[in-house]
């Protein structure tokens, strides 16, 4: 009876153990957070040594690249709330800023479309005025009678129709390249985005259930 008894009793250095494992792997999360944070704000830093946010190919870079590098955020983020959930001083502020970082990345898809348009555009008419130039060149020598030795009508003529087909190509490549770089780039804003909005919901859910087990 003495030895069952004794069995059902738990030793004390068991029970500490995996507070013990609970506090250690909370402090190496807290650890490697801070390390994709601080990563994560030193490339964006980077990033915008030299700013120029009033240029389309400024913007669309910064947001591709904050895009690319933003799950290196979510995962830091993820680390130092579990860190600091049971503490409500840092653990509701952190919550927060995941919060507004998540919205902030989802209505910059906005500026993402905004822009794709307006480098498209911008793209494609460099393009065309490039091919006008070199049509009117085309043009003064088809009208000239005083044709450059070995260059005949016929040539001009082919030289002239290769010059619209090119400039079509290259302006469905531009059409195609940004397009994509910009779905790819409000892919990356949108999931990370709606993942932090997620992130910061359950920190200030878990924050409120910890204020209401302590106060009962």
């Amino acid at each position: 009876m003495t030895s069952i008894l004794k069995s059902r009793v738990p030793n004390p250095s068991q029970v500490s153990v995996p507070s013990a494992d609970i506090a250690m792997g909370r402090s190496i999360c807290l650890i490697v957070g801070l390390a994709c944070i601080v990563g994560f704000i030193a490339d964006m830093l980077i990033a915008t040594a030299t700013p120029s946010p009033f240029e389309i190919g400024w913007r669309i870079s910064f947001l591709q690249q904050a895009g690319e590098r933003s799950i290196v955020f979510l995962f830091g983020a993820a680390l130092l709330l579990y860190s600091q959930i049971a503490n409500r001083r840092i653990a509701k502020p952190l919550s927060l800023i995941c919060l507004g970082v998540g919205v902030a990345l989802i209505l910059s898809c906005i500026v993402v479309i905004r822009d794709s348009l307006l480098l498209q555009d911008v793209s494609v008419k460099r393009i065309a005025n490039q091919a006008e130039q070199i049509q009117t060149q085309i043009e003064e020598r088809q009208n000239s009678s005083d044709l450059p030795e070995g260059i005949t009508l016929e040539q001009l003529r082919q030289a002239s129709t290769q010059v619209t087909t090119e400039a079509e190509r290259l302006k469905s490549n531009a059409r195609t390249g940004i397009t994509r770089t910009g779905l790819a780039s409000m892919s990356n804003l949108i999931i990370v985005g709606l993942a932090l909005v997620g992130l910061g919901r359950f920190g200030l859910s878990s924050v409120r259930q910890i204020a209401r087990g302590s106060r009962g």
